[in-house]
């Protein structure tokens, strides 16, 4: 297997288009890619940022193709639809982004409300601790005329307790009343705080509502767009199965009728072509790697053949070519389950190889996005056939 000069594009043109490649080193090919165990091909295509209006999420009609080309029509829907998608998942981005920030100031002015409640709360605590102390101490004054309050004058021997107590009780009271309109004053304050937060918090809560509603809107949209586009590609992948099938079909007959007809001819006896045949077909399902020769993990066309052959008790050599140049030449109607065919893309280049196992058929490694499978040999850019 020779190392790759370039990577095929396989994103849209994957998507959209039903060029073949089935090669050893990924060149170009026009090789059919169909046969008894076939794998799709497309892939998903990635979103971009394209930011468009919230109302712009009805699909807009395919652009007309020529008619009679059902294909080419699904192709087009399909490029419509996802160039739609791609702006409408922008857009959701760009919501979701509007909608955090939202959910961010309700969430700073519920806490400014939260502390405006504490505070009050913390005011009304205090307030009324320094009632309860300063009734407290009149009572104690009044009742022991004690030396240790600072008001002894107060209560001092004379025939005066009533008008000393009138006069205790309008101090204390002038100071309670003080105290209780300054709580007053506050608390107005921040009720009037708190009010207009709230009225700020209603707003904040208003606009994150209609951030949701257009998010859900836009995601429902892009969700709908989804579904069309996934049953856009499955028409699309019957439609090119069916046209891979058709090209597979006339590119065998067309090797048929190079060919005339194939021999009959067994399997060289003691050759271990038998075996190689049967190691090869229990590899079909396994996925294409380029490089591979992995059972089970990953085969390229000629990490295939060499193992299969290897499990034969039979080394060969590794890439496609040094097999083709390694291998004794044969006429293709004289292949034999076992012999190796070989494709290349000019003149004196062998690309890609498969292992004959009868009936004008390989078993072999297609292609990138492919698995192992037995499929008809075609004609398109056929070197011949060897036998190891």
């Amino acid at each position: 297997m020779s190392v790759p000069s370039t990577k095929l594009a396989t994103s849209t043109r994957g998507l959209l288009s039903n060029d073949s490649i089935v090669t050893d080193v990924e060149f170009s090919s026009t090789a059919p890619s169909g046969g008894k165990v076939t794998r799709s091909v497309f892939k998903p295509i990635g979103l971009a940022g394209v930011v468009i209006t919230l109302l712009s999420y009805v699909v807009i009609a395919a652009p007309r193709v020529a008619a009679g080309d059902p294909l080419a029509s699904a192709q087009a829907q399909a490029a419509q639809i996802a160039a739609q998608l791609q702006a409408d998942s922008a857009r959701v981005d760009a919501i979701s982004q509007q909608y955090e920030e939202a959910q961010g100031r309700v969430q700073a002015l519920d806490d400014q409300i939260n502390q405006i409640r504490s505070t009050i709360a913390a005011d009304q605590a205090q307030v009324q601790n320094d009632q309860g102390n300063l009734r407290q101490a009149a009572l104690n004054s009044y009742m022991t005329a004690g030396n240790n309050t600072g008001l002894e004058q107060l209560f001092a021997p004379g025939g005066q307790s009533a008008a000393v107590a009138n006069t205790y009780r309008t101090v204390a009271s002038g100071n309670i009343s003080t105290d209780i309109d300054a709580l007053n004053v506050a608390q107005k304050n921040l009720a009037a705080q708190q009010a207009q937060l709230q009225v700020t918090q209603g707003q904040a809560q208003a606009a994150l509502d209609a951030v949701a509603s257009q998010r859900q809107a836009a995601e429902a949209a892009v969700a709908q767009q989804e579904a069309t586009l996934a049953q856009v590609k499955g028409q699309i992948a019957g439609l090119v199965a069916q046209q891979q099938a058709a090209q597979a079909a006339a590119q065998h007959a067309a090797f048929v009728n190079r060919v005339g007809s194939l021999s009959n001819i067994p399997p060289p006896p003691g050759s271990g072509a038998g075996a190689a045949v049967a190691a090869a077909e229990s590899q079909i399902g396994v996925p294409y790697q380029w490089g591979g020769e992995s059972p089970g993990v990953g085969f390229d066309c000629s990490g295939l053949t060499q193992w299969a052959w290897g499990r034969a008790g039979v080394g060969i050599p590794r890439t496609a070519q040094d097999q083709y140049d390694a291998s004794s030449h044969i006429p293709l109607g004289d292949l034999a389950p076992g012999d190796l065919v070989f494709w290349g893309g000019g003149p004196g280049s062998v690309e890609h190889v498969g292992m004959y196992v009868g009936g004008g058929d390989v078993v072999d490694a297609p292609q990138t996005g492919s698995d192992v499978q037995i499929q008809p040999i075609w004609d398109n850019g056929l070197v011949g056939a060897g036998r190891v």
